[in-house]
Parts: structure tokens; sequence; C-alpha cells
């Protein structure tokens, strides 16, 4: 399989390479933001917008999706090891994030638990947008928390001539990484073809000292510091990565159509077990159509639609799987955009998801299907220099389960594999029969943009939003080895509710820009799964003695999340300039708990050079101790991150660059606080990545 991936990048290249002596340099338009139905610029966009693309995305691309965003104002992520990690913005996790590509959502199995990979690989992508803040009324009801949307252009929407691309291959890092990617798009006639490739191999992660972090060895008896391998080294952390895909566009003279076809493969090691690894695989098939500029009384049409089929395999030991899980969907969106009545434009639109969810091989979840329906309008009304925007959203979700035996465990440790009550201990089992659970949602947001003059600007949200219960929150009865966790559902649970008010106030001038955005969300009901405190014991077979496993349970409560984002710059000359920013959030349960997993106060810096062909970039990011913490929970230490980057131009043909990344540069011990491992798996130490990368 590897071997087809790197014939592919060579043929691609090659091909691509040839092309370009041929015809011009081809410059390709900034792809509009994600949030953007009405094609305004991402500073006229009312909720708060974060574009990575260009250098800057280069700079930030990491081993994962998820760690490529990490640092970002109001975004951490759950990290499970070097190449698995889910983001988390405003403190906000799980069906409350909706990670989508190129606008339509990522159905893979990532929000149900954090070792489940996301299933975008950073290599690829020419842009990520980072929405955070109440996008409920056109991504989802409930996505409070934000939108993620990585764009690939692997359905291409500008016509060209001639060929594009890109490559970049790079070496070394904490964990020994090897990766090459490489995209292109040729153009003739009305046919534009898009391909792309990439490949990544890595090995065990360095780190700073031990994996388990000395508050949890000291707390826990049974786990020693050296529990996931050496001092340095976290055990078992490699993986093994491929995919790519192909797509093309057929163009119009008001539009297109397209289609592509996309596969992802992943083979990753479990630090939990000295031999276990996920082994995952999807194939994903799009179709897009846009057409602009209509006659009658719409004027624009776009459809989007996706098919996705995902599984992921977890083996114990090689050749012995212990769970399977498989996701199969189809999510799209059918939208018209109206001529202005009033002064006022907008879209009406249409989003359908189905998704059948399997584990053949398990009795931690039932195979359950979800179908959702909603309907959304979106106008905006421009007042002089400043706009009104307002959003409506209804949706109807129906959640299905099939009938199932639930293995929670022994109440106490076991030697007997056969027999737990011969040890004193009850079995926690229990059968479920089928149901059914319907919720109807409504989302609405009203916001606005005031011009204060040239140079200062106030934006401001308030949305009510609603979110149906997940499958994974309702039904879920067993044990996950895979995270050593016990996760017991609540199929009472009811739609989450909360309401948010969202300001942002904005400067520019002359190269500068500051940007600062307080936020207040009150869940009348939050769900949320919580340590209860509890032990439940699983033997595995060959095994001397049960492993005990904490219990996690699915409840609703209220809560209240708050907090404040941050960040500018200021550019000191034409070779300098001097960033800033940061992040605070508390979370709160009306009872005054704090809420579990929720990421520190964070501040940080940078300054940046640039002369002729050299760029340097050096920033610090730190992190304060998190003491606000729930019940069962740690505290969590602070770190400084220092992290560095440099790249040369070379003088020579289709923009070649040389470029090294340095990360923890202090060699700190850096454990992420919204992670559920963060305890038991450390960050990279002190490394250095090298890199070549370059477009024709």
């Amino acid at each position: 399989m590897q071997q087809k991936y790197k014939f592919l990048c060579l043929s691609l290249l090659i091909a691509l390479q040839a092309q370009a002596y041929a015809d011009q340099k081809i410059d390709l338009p900034t792809t509009p933001v994600t949030a953007n139905p009405l094609g305004v610029s991402s500073d006229e966009f009312i909720v708060p917008i974060s574009v990575l693309n260009g250098h800057e995305l280069d700079i930030k691309r990491n081993n994962s999706f998820a760690e490529t965003l990490d640092g970002t104002p109001g975004v951490s992520f759950s990290n499970w090891g070097p190449t698995i990690g889910r983001p988390v913005i405003r403190g906000m996790s799980a069906d409350r994030i909706r990670i989508m590509q190129n606008g339509i959502n990522s159905l893979d199995v990532s929000s149900f638990s954090s070792d489940h990979a996301v299933a975008i690989d950073p290599l690829v992508i020419e842009q990520i947008d980072i929405i955070r803040g109440p996008a409920t009324v056109l991504y989802g009801g409930g996505t409070v928390g934000g939108v993620v949307n990585a764009i690939d252009h692997r359905i291409p929407r500008q016509k060209i001539t001639g060929a594009t691309g890109r490559a970049v291959t790079r070496f070394g890092g904490a964990n020994s990484e090897r990766s090459s990617a490489v995209v292109g798009d040729v153009g003739f006639g009305n046919f534009v073809i898009h391909l792309d490739a990439y490949t990544r191999k890595t090995g065990n992660l360095n780190i700073p000292g031990y994996s388990v972090s000395g508050k949890l060895a000291r707390s826990d008896s049974e786990i020693s510091r050296n529990q996931y391998g050496k001092k340095g080294q976290l055990r078992n952390s490699g993986s093994d990565i491929d995919g790519g895909a192909v797509g093309a566009s057929y163009f119009f003279e008001k539009g297109y159509v397209g289609m592509s076809y996309a596969k992802h493969e992943s083979e990753t090691g479990n630090p939990l077990t000295a031999t276990g690894f996920f082994d995952l695989e999807t194939n994903r098939w799009d179709l897009h159509s846009e057409f602009h500029d209509l006659d009658g009384f719409f004027n624009h049409f776009k459809f989007k639609m996706a098919h996705t089929d995902y599984k992921h395999d977890e083996h114990h030991e090689p050749g012995e799987i212990e769970n399977t899980f498989k996701n199969r969907g189809l999510d799209g969106t059918l939208e018209l955009g109206h001529h202005a009545i009033a002064g006022m434009s907008g879209v009406v639109g249409l989003h359908f998801e189905n998704s059948s969810f399997k584990q053949p091989n398990g009795v931690l979840l039932p195979n359950a299907n979800t179908d959702s329906q909603s309907v959304y309008v979106y106008e905006e009304l421009p007042i002089n220099e400043h706009k009104l925007t307002l959003g409506f959203r209804r949706g109807n979700h129906d959640v299905k389960r099939n009938s199932f035996t639930g293995d929670g465990g022994c109440s106490i440790s076991y030697t007997d594999l056969v027999d737990c009550a011969a040890s004193g201990g009850s079995e926690d089992d229990q059968s479920f029969g089928e149901t059914e659970k319907t919720f109807q949602t409504n989302n609405a947001a009203i916001g606005g943009v005031y011009k204060i003059n040239q140079n200062w600007s106030l934006n401001s949200n308030v949305a009510h939003s609603e979110r149906a219960p997940a499958f994974f929150e309702l039904f879920p009865y067993g044990a996950h080895h895979a995270t050593a966790q016990v996760h017991k559902g609540n199929e009472n649970l009811n739609t989450e509710l909360s309401n948010t008010i969202d300001f942002q106030i904005k400067w520019k001038n002359n190269g500068h820009a500051f940007s600062v955005g307080p936020y207040y969300t009150k869940f009348n009901r939050f769900i949320g799964i919580f340590n209860t405190g509890n032990e439940l014991y699983h033997l595995h077979e060959g095994e001397d003695e049960a492993e005990g496993m904490s219990v996690f349970q699915y409840r609703s409560v209220g809560a209240t999340f708050k907090g404040l984002e941050f960040d500018g710059n200021y550019q000191i000359n034409d070779q300098f300039d001097f960033s800033y920013k940061g992040d605070y959030v508390r979370a709160e349960q009306d009872n005054g708990d704090d809420l579990p997993r929720i990421s520190p106060l964070r501040l940080g810096a940078g300054i940046a050079y640039e002369k002729n062909n050299f760029y340097a970039r050096l920033d610090i990011l730190r992190a304060f101790a998190q003491d606000n913490i729930a019940t069962h929970e740690l505290k969590t230490d602070a770190y400084t991150n220092v992290t560095a980057y440099a790249s040369y131009q070379l003088p020579v043909e289709y923009n070649l660059q040389l470029f090294l990344k340095g990360h923890n540069l202090l060699d700190q011990e850096i454990r992420d606080h919204s992670s559920f491992m963060k305890d038991k798996f450390l960050r990279a130490g002190r490394s250095v990545l090298f890199g070549l990368q370059g477009e024709f």
C-alpha cells in the first residue's frame, strides 16, 4: 500500500512539473471562509473566526489535525498520543464541536472517545477555518463550542488552465517522522482534475522524563512512573499513515459540478499496551455543485453531499481484534441564496444526515442509527457601514438503538477468567432492548457589526442553542479497554439547552491589528461525561489479574462557561513583526463544582523576522497551572512551550523552500488538562524537524 502511494506521489510530481514548463504560473484566489454564505470577508463576519492558510498554516502543520490547531486563541486539544486528538474549543468538546471537510461533516467516531483519531491529515489541507462561538444556524444545532472546517480543494472550485500544486517532505522531530505529500490540479478546457497523496511514518515519541505524572503515581499505588515506557520515551506510540484522493470538476458559465474520492488509512500504537494498536480505514465520496448569478428570485444554488464509510479495529495484541467500530453515513446540504429584499440578502437551506454505527464484536455500544433533517434561514441587512444578521434553524433528530447486553465488568478484582463470582464479586452486566428516541431542536442567533470608525469595530452575537444527545451519550454500557474506562450512558437525557452572548472588539491600522472577545454561555442542561469515582474490573485472556477501570457516567447538569480570547500583531518595521495572543475559560456547574478537563489560562507572544529569502520566527506560549479541577481530577502544572521556525527560499524554479521547526526547546513537561490521558501521556520533548517544500 505504501509503495502505491509513493508511486502516485512521484508520478504526479513529474507530470505536473512537465506541464508547468508549458503553461504560465497559476495564482489561485483565496478560498472564502466556511461561515460566509454571502461571500463577505472574514473581517465582516459576525462570530469570532480564525483562518489558517498559506505560510501560517505551513508553520503550524503538525502530526495530527487537532495539534495543528492547538494554540489558536480559544482552541486546545484532547491529546491522546502524538497522532491522535480532537479539538477542544472554549472548553467544549464532543458533539458541541463540529469537524467538517469542505463544509460537510467528517463522519468518523472521534467525538465518542479521545482515542479515536480524526480521519484528516494536515499535510494535504490548504485552509482551516475555526469558528468559535454560536455558529449553530448554518452548521447544525448545538455546535455552541464551534466549527472547524478543513478545506482541501479535492473538488476544484476555480477554473484554471495548466497546472498548479505543491509538494512537501519532512523528517525528524520527537517521533522520528518521515512524511511526504504532493497536491496538484490540472486544468484543460472546462475540466479541472485534482490529485493528492501523502504518507507518514513515525516512531516512539521522545519525552522529557517519565510519561506518568508524579501526581498520578503518588495517588495510585498500582501505577508506576515507567508504566508506559522507560524514562524519555512513550512506548508503542509510533504510527503508519497513508492516504490520497482524486477529484474533478466540470465548469459551466455560471457554476460547476464536481466529485471526489478519498481514502485514509492509519495504524497507530496504543501506549496503554505494549503491542496493541488501532487500525483505521475510511473511504469518502463527495459530490458538490454550485451556481451563481442566476435569474429569478434565487440567485445562488449550492449542493454538497458526502458518503463516508469508516472503520477502525482495536487490537489488544497483533492478530487479536478486541473492538471494531464502524460508521457509515450520508451528510449533505442544499442551499439557495436570494436577491435582496428591502436591503436584506440571505440563504435558506436544508441539511440532512443519516449514519449507521456498528460494533459487531463489542459490548460497549449497541448498533445504532441516527437520522437528522434541519431547515435553516440566514439573513444579512447592511445599515450604512454597519450590519445586522439573523438566523434560525429547526431540526428533527431520530436515534434508534438495537438490543444488546452491556458488559460493565466485575465489582471486585479477580483472577479466574471464567468466574467473577468465585472471587466474591458480582457482574455489572445489563441487557437493553430496542428503543427509539426523537428530539426537536430550535436554534436562533442575532448579531451585528458596528463600525465605530475606519479603525475600530464592535461585533456582537446573542444565540440560543439546542443539541440532541448523541447515541454514544444515550446508550453506551461497558468497558472500553483502549482507554481503560467503563462508559455508561443515560437514555433519559433531554435536549441540551444553552444561551450565549459574545462580543469582539477589533482594531486595524497600517499593518497593526488587535482583537479581544469576551463570551458567556449559560447551559440549562449541559450533557457531560463524569468520573463517578467507582471502579469495575475486567480480566484479559492470558493475564493474571483483572484490570481496574474508572467508571464514567453521562449526565445532564446546569453549567456556565465564561471566558476571554485576544490576539494581535504590531509591525515593528519592514523586517520585524511582533504578535501576541491569549485565552481563558472558566467552567462551573450550577452547584459550584468545576467542570472537568477545562484548559487553563494561556498567554503567548512571538517575534518574526523576514528579509529577502529568509524568514525566522520565535514563539513562546505560557500555560498556567490548572487548579480549578473537578472531583477525581488531578491538578496540572504550568509549562512554557518555546517553538521556533526558520525557512530559506532557494534561488531556483518552483518556489523551493528549506525549513526547520523547533518544538519545546526548553524540554518542559507539557500536559494538556483537556485530555483524559494528561497524567499518563506526555507531550513531545525538545526536537527539531527538517523539511523541503515547493510550489509549481
